[in-house]
Formats: C-alpha cells, structure tokens, sequence
C-alpha cells in the first residue's frame, strides 16, 4: 500500500496526487500493468489518496514508489502528481492489510468513527472489480475489511456516539421528527439556519417548515425554491405562537427571542401525547432556558451538545483498545483463510500423487499375490484403499498448515512443486539400485 493522506500533507498536495475524475476502467488497468501490480484498488477522498495492491514481482519499495509516481504522471499528463516521499507512507504484508481494516473501520480517519468512509472503500473495490483488477488475495482482505467494519458498527460504541454538533442536532431531529407530524420552526436565515433546514429537508422533504428572521428578505432567500418553506418576519411569533413540534435556534441576535410563556402557547396547539423539541444553535441562547422546565417540552443548547459531544469522544477513545483487538482477530480470520485457499491446490496434488501411488500398487497386488480374487473382492480392496488414501492425506497436511501458519506460505508452493515432479518409477529404482 503506497498512500498519503491529511496526517502527512497538505490540502493542496492531496487534492494533486487524486486521480482525475476522467480516469477509466482502461486507465486503471494500464496504471496497474505499467507499474508491475496484479491487483489493485485506488481509494480517493477528500482525507486521503491511497494505492492497495498485490504483485508476485515488485518487492523494492523504492523502485516501487518510482514506477508509480512516474505511471501516475504520464498517464494523467501530471495531473496527478504524488507528494515527496516524506509525505507518503508505505505498507506491506500484514502492516497493509491492517492498515485496509483500520481505514475501512474509520478507525484512521479525521473524525473517528464517521460512517462515510466505508461506502468510500466499497465504492473503490467496485471500481477495482469491474475493471477485472481483483483476484484472490486483495479481493478477500477487502471483504474481510467490509466485515470488520460491520463488526466495529454492532459490537462497539464507536459509532453510536456522535462527536460533532452537526451530527448530534441531526440525530436528535431525525428521532424527533419521525415522534410527530406537526410543522418545524427554524429561527434565523443565516448559514446555521440553513445547516438546520437541509437536516430537516434530509429527513422530511415534505415537512412544513416556517422560517422567521428579523428580515424578512433573508427569510424568503433561504425559503426560496422550497415548497413546503414559509418565510415569517419573528415579531409574528409572539403575535400569533405558530403550531410547531420542533423549533431549532440559529441567529446572531444577543437577546431571548421566544420567552416560556411563548413556547407554551406553541406547546398547546400540540396533542397532549406529542412532545416539543427545542434546540437552541446561539450563543447566548435565543430560547428562554425556563422553557424546559414545561411538560412535553425538551429543550438542547449548544453547550449541552458540547458537553455530549466531549463525552462520547471520551467513551470512543475507550473503544478503541477493544477495536484494535477486533481489528487482530480479524487479521487471523484472513490468514486462515489464505492460508486455506493456498492448501486446496496442494491437498489436491497431495490426494492425487497418494492415488496414483496407491492404484500402482493395488494392481501390481491384484496381479500377482491377490491375483486369487474375486471381482467382488478386488471392489472391496480397492474401496479400502480409496478410504485409506483420503485419511492418510490429511496427516501431511495438518503438518504442512502447521508449518506454513508459523513461517510461510511458501512451504506450501514448495511442497506442490516437489509433488509435481512425481514420484521416482520403476527405471529410476532399478538405476539407484
């Protein structure tokens, strides 16, 4: 894995090293064939430009950081140019495959623990897929990646605790408004306002929504083009308390702009058996803090937020240690089952030199000492032999996946090449004799 990502560079210097959005299926193909990979995957996000892949022939990390700087550079006429070497960092082996599980589990990003980074890797294998870029190894240490990722979401906290105010004010708008069906006041037009509208739109695309700011003008700006939006000058509100369920705060103004007394008249209008939510984005506060002392009424400022948010960012640092023993154990999974699929070649090689061994000898048998026979017999020495062979083949093996676990793979190719050569026959015998 060769990458660089916002803990070693810059803005700038990442935005250059992403390839163009040009960049083909064909392209992909041609960039790992010039640079000597027989799979890969390129990941691209606004954080971080990474390269994962496999080679049976490039295992110089210098001449392998050429290659694909100077491929990069022709094939996207330097568009795409990768950073000094100090700001890249290289993987290999195990470091690369943990590095894939930490990325695909957010365990490695900005925010920890953030959802979007998954889809990202989903998105770029799918990529690497249909240019026909993935075979065995690469392919499976992404599923596992994809795996521990589903993992890390179900079996920890690290997801479950938002840790920035965007995401706290959105959860908590999309429990809200899924509890209720009446209309939404946002307070302001300024860019808060609009964060709160597009958090509501995403949610509801329908919801009434009542827009009240100072000027009128900004309020039909921020409504504009959105057909459930209804722009309202704030001296209404008190005039006539609108029928609302949710409220969200976002202005500039240093003064309460809806008292408890206003919020309680909201509240009326409401069904006894639904509940009001308030959430209040200014500093100081636009909603009157005795407000949450009403009976179906939830209010959530600003520092509350802030004050959950650093707490769940507490409780994600404590995961991770658990995250990081989710990440080993899912690395041992992908070692078995490499490992597993480079023995099936060799259990076959293995069964079939200890068939032909053992069908040479039965005959010579059944044509001379056991050449008395009956058919019915010869059927059943045969059988016997069959059940004997496919035991006996997995004494070896259990040895060979000892060995290949504790030291290396490549026991295994060794192991099939000597079998292909064959056993010695009768000519050979009589000549070492």
């Amino acid at each position: 894995m060769v990458g660089t990502s916002y803990r070693t560079t810059n803005v700038d210097r990442l935005a250059a090293a992403a390839l163009p959005a040009d960049f083909s299926h064909q392209n992909l193909v041609e960039l790992a064939g010039l640079a000597g990979f027989d799979e890969l995957v390129y990941l691209g996000t606004c954080n971080r430009v990474e390269f994962y892949f496999r080679s049976d022939t490039v295992n110089d990390p210098v001449s392998t950081l050429f290659h694909l700087r100077h491929t990069l550079a022709d094939l996207t006429d330097g568009a795409s140019q990768l950073p000094a070497d100090d700001e890249l960092y290289m993987q290999r082996g195990e470091a690369a495959v943990r590095h894939i599980f930490r990325v695909a589990a957010a365990l490695d990003s900005m925010m920890v623990g953030e959802a979007q980074i998954v889809g990202q890797i989903k998105q770029a294998h799918e990529v690497a897929h249909g240019a026909q870029l993935l075979g065995g190894v690469l392919d499976q240490a992404f599923h596992e990646a994809f795996h521990l990722a589903k993992r890390i979401r179900t079996e920890t906290e690290l997801t479950r605790r938002p840790v920035s105010l965007v995401t706290l004010v959105e959860r908590k708008l999309n429990d809200h408004l899924l509890s209720t069906s009446a209309p939404a006041l946002v307070l302001g037009a300024g860019e808060m306002a609009g964060q709160a509208l597009r958090l509501i739109r995403a949610a509801d695309s329908e919801r009434r929504v009542l827009i009240a700011n100072r000027s009128p003008e900004r309020a039909q700006e921020l409504a504009h083009g959105d057909e459930n939006s209804y722009p309202l000058t704030l001296d209404s509100l008190s005039l006539e308390p609108p029928r609302v369920g949710l409220v969200v705060a976002a202005t500039s103004s240093r003064e309460l702009l809806l008292t408890a007394q206003h919020v309680a008249a909201m509240r009326e209008r409401l069904p006894a058996d639904e509940g009001m939510l308030l959430i209040d984005l200014a500093m100081p506060p636009n909603l009157d803090p005795a407000a949450s002392r009403l009976d179906g009424v939830d209010l959530v400022g600003i520092e509350g937020m802030r004050a959950e948010a650093e707490r769940n960012r507490t409780l994600r640092l404590q995961e991770m240690d658990r995250c990081d023993a989710l990440v080993e154990h899912q690395i041992v999974i992908l070692r078995r089952r490499l490992l597993d699929r480079s023995l099936s070649p060799v259990a076959r090689s293995l069964h079939q030199a200890f068939s032909d061994l053992a069908e040479r000898a039965v005959q010579h048998a059944l044509g001379k000492d056991l050449s008395h026979l009956e058919e019915a017999d010869r059927v059943a020495v045969e059988k016997l032999t069959a059940g004997l062979v496919k035991r006996l083949v997995q004494v070896p093996l259990r040895g060979l996946k000892g060995v290949a676990w504790d030291y290396s793979s490549g026991a295994l190719e060794s192991f099939e090449k000597s079998l292909s050569e064959g056993p010695p026959g009768p000519d050979e015998k009589e000549k070492k004799k």
